[in-house]
C-alpha cells in the first residue's frame, strides 16, 4: 500500500514530538498506516529534494502526495482536519 502523506521531522524537535502527539493521541493512531514518516537525519538526500520540491521551511511538515498541498504545523486543530482530508480510511 502507498503512502498517502509524508510526514517530515528531524531527531531533535519538540514541535515533531507535539505533532507525533496528535497523531498516536487525538487521532489514536489510525491515519499512521497511511503516513510515510521522513526523518532528515535518517534520509538527508530525499528530505532534501522534497525540501527543494516543496518548498517548506520547517518541520514538522505534512505533505499530501496526490495533491501536493503542504502543511508545516504541529497543533490539533490544524493536523486532524489536514488528515480527515487526505486520508481515506
Amino acid at each position: 500500500m502507498s503512502k498517502e502523506v509524508l510526514m517530515l521531522t528531524q531527531t531533535v524537535c519538540p514541535y515533531c514530538d507535539r505533532a507525533k502527539v496528535v497523531l498516536n493521541g487525538a487521532l489514536e493512531g489510525d491515519y499512521n498506516d497511511h503516513i510515510e514518516f521522513i526523518n532528515r537525519e535518517d534520509n538527508e538526500e530525499r528530505f532534501a529534494e522534497l525540501r527543494s520540491k516543496y518548498e517548506f521551511l520547517t518541520v514538522p511538515t505534512f505533505i499530501d502526495v496526490a495533491s501536493g498541498e503542504v502543511l508545516s504545523d504541529s497543533k490539533p486543530d490544524t493536523i486532524i482536519p489536514f488528515m480527515e482530508k487526505h486520508i481515506t480510511l
